[in-house]
């Protein structure tokens, strides 16, 4: 019912400006955005550069719509979307996504 889903950016900008969005179209309950040293394969060629970690605690009813939401910021030509089931034996943290976010 709840997940976690992840995304990068290499531009700060961009990630706040999807973490707006998504913020104030109540899509997701809460963002965390880390910075982090990422290397990564890319068209055969190792890549490597500071990206910004983007985790976004939501519904899993809503994946699709915050998957448009970066799509339409994002300038990556592919771009991460992880999504990690969320559970947790703290029925208020999840109370608090399920009120904090929209259907």
């Amino acid at each position: 019912m709840y997940c976690m889903i992840e995304t990068a950016f290499d531009n700060i900008d961009e990630a706040k400006q999807v973490v707006s969005k998504l913020l104030d179209k109540k899509l997701v309950a809460s963002c965390q955005v880390i910075e982090s040293n990422s290397k990564w394969n890319w068209k055969f060629k190792l890549e490597e550069s500071k990206e910004f970690l983007v985790l976004m605690k939501t519904k899993k009813s809503l994946q699709e719509k915050i998957y448009n939401v970066i799509k339409e910021i994002h300038s990556y030509d592919c771009f991460e979307f992880a999504v990690f089931d969320l559970t947790s034996c703290n029925k208020e943290y999840l109370n608090w996504i399920e009120e904090e976010t929209n259907e």
